[in-house]
């Protein structure tokens, strides 16, 4: 049984989307017979036709439809096996697909990253941001090769290695009544509350610490990111809870103030997960590399 090649699969998407095979033939640098044999080739592969002729042009069939989302995917994977590969042929040794929480890409991964590209510039390091509770679920499903999360998990397939720790803090806008440097989450609860969406670690440890308080957490707002808590509480929508690394930066520009939280749980550790499994020498190289820039 013949296998649809590649290019008669891009053909085919050109012409589902031009509606013309005359303009997919075109395009392609066919003429219109070697197209519409092409074509032709692939109804007889799969048995159905995939368009319909009209004097128009073609209209897409239903199984049409469904090969199109099976052909575009299996281009998508072919040029990205082909950018990989191309790192290869240019002198790069190896590949680590990183994912790192928002924590961790606003304060210290971009120069730990940047660091380890330039000890070992034939590794080639894909970052990506995802929350905590993805990244564990990514390692597993083998999408991602190393990450960087906040907390503890507990899973018996996976390495959770100490990277490094850092600090949440209570945000407040310059105005805001209370002026003490220092501040209990439970005190902050008498007030509106500006946090991340409920998927975050960070959402879910400070509605856990409320309920640890038995008072009510009024969050009034909800947003994606660390820039947008601080804009909230900028306009006087609330207070929030950020890490003080990342938020440091808007604290100057937007006027806001950082009270120190007396709670132990605003002292967080990240960890790196893998899986138990050797590592490759890229992702032990890695690895190593980052923890020696992190927790002694």
């Amino acid at each position: 049984m013949m296998r649809p090649d590649l290019d008669s699969l891009a053909l085919f998407l050109s012409a589902l989307e031009s509606g013309s095979l005359s303009k997919a033939a075109e395009e392609h640098h066919l003429v219109l017979s070697a197209a519409s044999r092409r074509i032709r080739m692939l109804e007889t592969e799969f048995g159905v036709p995939l368009f319909q002729r009209t004097s128009k042009g073609v209209t897409v069939t239903g199984a049409g439809e469904s090969l199109a989302v099976h052909a575009r995917l299996i281009l998508r994977d072919v040029d990205r096996m082909r950018a990989d590969l191309s790192d290869y042929a240019q002198g790069a040794t190896g590949r680590v697909r990183l994912q790192a929480n928002a924590s961790a890409m606003g304060q210290f991964l971009p120069d730990d990253v940047a660091s380890f590209r330039r000890s070992y510039p034939e590794i080639r390091v894909d970052v990506e941001e995802h929350r905590s509770v993805w990244i564990v679920q990514a390692i597993r499903d083998r999408l991602a090769d190393v990450g960087v999360i906040t907390g503890e998990t507990v899973d018996t397939t996976l390495n959770f290695i100490p990277y490094r720790t850092d600090r949440l803090v209570a945000i407040v806008h310059n105005k805001h009544p209370y002026r003490n440097r220092e501040v209990s989450f439970a005190e902050l609860l008498d007030f509106d509350f500006v946090g991340l969406e409920s998927d975050s670690a960070i959402a879910r440890t400070i509605e856990d610490a409320a309920v640890a308080a038995r008072k009510v957490l009024r969050l009034r707002v909800k947003v994606k990111s660390f820039e947008a808590v601080c804009r909230m509480i900028e306009a006087g929508m609330g207070v929030g809870i950020l890490p003080e690394g990342a938020a440091a930066t808007y604290r100057k520009e937007m006027g806001l103030r950082f009270l120190n939280l007396s709670d132990a749980w605003a002292s967080r550790r990240m960890y790196l997960c893998t899986r138990q499994e050797a590592l490759s020498f890229p992702q032990r190289r890695l690895v190593d590399h980052l923890l020696a820039r992190g927790m002694p």
